[in-house]
């Protein structure tokens, strides 16, 4: 097997030669002759659109003009352990998870990793301008009805595909010791178990967007006994792999209406809790009033299309509304590198009116 190219840690490191290495893997011969990389797209300075040429053979092969790399991208300094995490999970979901769900994503044509001088990844997807996609939400162009139904059921079928699946058990794709599983260990261990005694909970609450939510969300203790409830709770729930990081930035709708997810945390996770992160961001607060009933409900009935047995409106309606306390977890203390603070503000408040709107903690006994 020939060495692989070392991972780029700064963009200029995104050379012709360096693409040429990687895409003459897939196309022998082809040779990229020139490649321009744009400004970093998005708020966090890990992704960036790469323009490219060929010689006769890479025009032969008809290869793209553009590509979008991304990856750690920080030079050998760590920008945080989560971080970190977060840039081997995504890869993690391209390689190990993905290719196995019936679900609409950007392709992935190359990926690697290095742990040394610092871990470090870097991915190359399809530029998803070719697909010419109409709709490329944001923190602010909440989902209409049908664009919510349409994405729930994108959701049910690859959350169907996975249902309670024994690849989630000792030997399987997804199970204990394999990347898939340390996904969704660390997230919890590392993240969600002990978020509300983190340094994030007590700079969040006193951030505008905190200090403008009611003083019983604020309360670290509540929140702490709220999660280790909901987690026995979720117990009794069909696992599935999950999206992981379900909110309207990681969107997108072809031209024909088909919907589309990127920037996959993908995991094993009990189906309320995407559903709850899912939905509250992404609706404006009074149509999620109004519709949040009604799609898990359609979300159910292709649950049994797909061929699962779901449980019952009434159940799943109880601990759909329970978990809306993990998504007020997620935005109250979502760090302004990962998103822009409006957009952490906006949906810590659609969480925190659903929280209030459900009697979340009161569902929980608390």
């Amino acid at each position: 097997m020939s060495e692989q190219p070392p991972v780029p840690r700064t963009f200029d490191q995104v050379t012709p030669e360096w693409l040429t290495a990687v895409l003459s893997q897939s196309h022998p011969g082809i040779r990229v002759t020139a490649a321009t990389v744009d400004p970093t797209m998005g708020h966090k300075p890990n992704k960036a659109r790469v323009h490219l040429s060929y010689d006769e053979a890479g025009q032969r092969a008809g290869l793209p003009a553009t590509l979008v790399v991304k990856g750690t991208f920080n030079g050998t300094v760590s920008r945080g352990r989560i971080i970190d995490f977060s840039n081997m999970a995504e890869l993690v979901s391209y390689r190990d998870i993905l290719p196995h769900l019936t679900v609409n994503v950007p392709r992935l044509i190359y990926e690697a990793w290095e742990a040394e001088p610092s871990e470090s990844v870097v991915m190359l997807f399809e530029d998803m301008a070719y697909r010419s996609p109409t709709y490329f939400p944001n923190g602010f162009a909440t989902l209409s009805y049908g664009q919510a139904a349409a994405f729930l059921t994108a959701m049910a079928r690859f959350h169907a595909e996975t249902w309670n699946s024994p690849e989630f058990g000792e030997g399987g794709r997804w199970g204990p010791g394999t990347p898939a599983g340390e996904n969704a260990a660390r997230i919890r261990s590392d993240y969600f178990d002990i978020l509300p005694r983190s340094e994030h909970w007590t700079s969040s609450v006193v951030s505008p967007r905190g200090a403008a939510l009611p003083r019983r969300l604020r309360d670290p203790d509540l929140m702490e006994r709220g999660w280790i409830r909901l987690v026995a709770m979720l117990e009794a729930h069909g696992k599935v792999i999950v999206h992981g990081d379900e909110h309207l930035g990681n969107l997108f709708v072809e031209p024909d209406g088909t919907p589309g997810l990127y920037d996959f945390l993908a995991r094993g996770e009990a189906w309320p809790l995407s559903l709850a992160r899912f939905l509250i961001p992404t609706l404006d607060m009074l149509d999620r009033r109004a519709w949040e009933k009604p799609l898990l409900a359609g979300y159910l009935r292709d649950l049994a299309r797909f061929g699962v047995e779901p449980p019952s409106l009434e159940e799943a309606w109880l601990v759909y509304r329970a978990s809306a306390i993990c998504t007020l977890m997620i935005w109250l203390n979502n760090s302004s590198s990962w998103q822009p603070e409006a957009t952490n503000t906006a949906n810590a408040a659609r969480a925190a009116v659903a929280v209030l709107d459900h009697d979340s903690f009161g569902l929980l006994g608390l």
